[in-house]
């Protein structure tokens, strides 16, 4: 299962990253940019159904990915649970439990589109500091 996210201002966010690189600070944009993802990942841990916890412990943030279009990181889950984790995220009518949710990638994610640049300019001024 996978999909692009796509968020106001991303190009500017590239942008900056392309700076970081070009002044040998990617660590520090790769690190903010796996502090946001993880924010997320925490999130759909709270909404993803569980059974028998096998799809739940699938979750992971892969290691951030520098290409021509940017820098990018994967949020996923799958693992052991491949074979059933799209079918548990798309479908409206699996079992999910109370507070659980199908979506439970989707909905952090249009959550945290919206702060998304702000999240990670912050991080990245935490980690230049010290942080």
């Amino acid at each position: 299962m996978a999909w692009e996210v796509k968020f106001d201002g991303e190009e500017k966010l590239q942008a900056i990253f392309k700076k970081m690189e070009a002044k040998g600070l990617q660590p520090v944009a790769e690190k903010a940019l796996s502090a946001v993802a993880n924010q997320v990942l925490n999130e759909s841990l709270l909404i993803v159904p569980v059974d028998t916890a096998t799809l739940k412990n699938s979750g992971k943030v892969h290691p951030p990915k520098s290409s021509a279009e940017g820098l990018t990181v994967e949020v996923s889950y799958g693992g052991a649970a491949s074979g059933y984790a799209e079918i548990v995220h798309e479908n409206p009518n699996a079992r999910h439990g109370a507070g659980k949710s199908y979506h439970y990638l989707k909905i952090p994610f249009d959550k945290a589109k919206s702060t998304f640049v702000t999240d990670i300019k912050k991080r990245i001024v935490y980690y230049m500091r010290g942080g």
